[in-house]
């Protein structure tokens, strides 16, 4: 399992993540992170080569279903950089329609 990320910590300083959308690119298309690197989960294992490992990453998908298997699989790849799985919080981020 990731460890909690605090989600004031990212709300005030993203910049200090690497921050990965493995989201569809349809879904994608609202943008919740500017800096966001977009791999869909379906191509995470053959582009997790992508994901820098120079700070710690942070795992979001719509719901926090797919961003659990996602963290697990940048985890996998790259040990010893921390990584967060935002989970249901990504709801805090969501813009208010």
């Amino acid at each position: 399992t990731s460890p909690t990320v605090d989600v004031a910590a990212v709300r005030a300083h993203p910049e200090r993540f690497t921050i990965v959308d493995i989201r569809n690119r349809t879904e994608a298309q609202k943008a919740l992170f500017a800096n966001a690197l977009l791999i869909p989960l379906p191509e995470l294992r053959e582009r997790v080569g992508e994901v820098p490992a120079d700070k710690p990453v942070l795992v979001y998908c719509a719901g926090g279903y797919r961003s659990a298997a996602g963290a697990s699989i940048i985890q996998n790849a790259l040990p010893g950089v921390p990584v967060f799985d935002l989970g249901e919080a990504v709801a805090e981020f969501m813009p208010v329609e």
